[in-house]
């Protein structure tokens, strides 16, 4: 396990699982969300051909860590991962860790800008299972069974517990 991408919807634990994993492993962690948006907040896009570009770079490093929703970007990955996770937790699990984790508005220039984004996020996350893309359930069924490196798909929390403990007592 050297390159690793973590997939799954907004609040099923991916920033967590590929935090505890990259200082676990000593890797790099890279996130989708800051190669998608510009600083400053989740509503302007960053260039397409500067996202693609830094991703050939990115995807070149010995050893990563990629996790994030946007499952057209982590395909991007697969020509040089060795593994896949995703992650298929409820939406109970999911909201509750999105309310639990909040807005993030702290990071963001503007505030209520935040707020409103965060209540935006929380709906279109809830549309998971029933949105097309790769950025939905179904995009993230069909990329996981295209993967052809290793790969578990885990479906709680305990189970993302579990699989992080057997890593760090190998």
């Amino acid at each position: 396990m050297e390159r690793i991408i973590i997939i799954g919807n907004s609040g099923s634990g991916k920033t967590h699982l590929a935090r505890r994993l990259s200082r676990h492993f000593d890797y790099q962690l890279i996130h989708l969300d800051t190669l998608f948006w510009e600083p400053g907040g989740f509503n302007i896009k960053r260039p397409k051909e500067l996202v693609y570009a830094d991703i050939a770079t990115l995807s070149q490093h010995t050893t990563w860590i990629v996790e994030g929703v946007f499952g057209e970007l982590a395909k991007e990955f697969f020509a040089r991962s060795d593994y896949l996770i995703w992650l298929d937790l409820d939406w109970e699990t999911c909201s509750k860790q999105l309310l639990d984790r909040g807005s993030e508005s702290s990071k963001q220039r503007d505030q209520q800008a935040a707020e409103e984004h965060f209540a935006k996020l929380l709906r279109w996350a809830s549309e998971y299972w029933q949105r097309e893309g790769l950025r939905s359930y179904h995009g993230h069924r069909l990329l996981f069974e295209q993967f052809s490196g290793d790969k578990i798909c885990l479906t709680s929390s305990r189970s993302a517990h579990e699989f992080v403990a057997s890593l760090m007592d190998a």
